[in-house]
């Protein structure tokens, strides 16, 4: 028996629209401004790059958990490739680098893939910071 191959896209098609407004890309200095200084909700942020190993690791959990808190916390994502001019104002020399702001001001930063339990308390301290 033949299966189609358009299964599977639709289903990564519906995975990314079950995040909603939660998470989004960011690729200006503009955007950023909207979409994280701007932000009413505290905003992880995910610097990464397209050819990065741990960032293929790192992005689909912390997506995961920011969709998980249905709207007290919302994700930015920003290839550093295509996004040149963020990376360098935020001083990204490595990825994965995330950040995390509320109210416009960085509150949180780590780099590297970690645990499941250090990005919930990220997370959460985020959202109560």
């Amino acid at each position: 028996m033949h299966r189609s191959t358009k299964f599977v896209p639709t289903v990564i098609r519906t995975q990314r629209m079950c995040s909603g407004n939660f998470v989004f890309d960011v690729e200006t200095v503009d955007d950023f401004t909207e979409k994280v200084v701007n932000s009413p909700a505290p905003v992880i942020v995910d610097f990464h790059a397209d050819w990065c190993g741990p960032c293929r690791v790192l992005g689909p959990r912390l997506e995961e958990k920011v969709v998980g808190r249905s709207g007290a916390v919302v994700m930015a994502k920003i290839n550093v490739d295509a996004a040149g001019e963020l990376a360098t104002d935020y001083g990204i020399t490595a990825v994965p680098t995330v950040m995390s702001f509320k109210n416009g001001e960085r509150v949180g930063m780590f780099t590297g893939v970690v645990d499941d339990d250090q990005l919930d308390d990220f997370i959460d301290d985020a959202i109560n910071h």
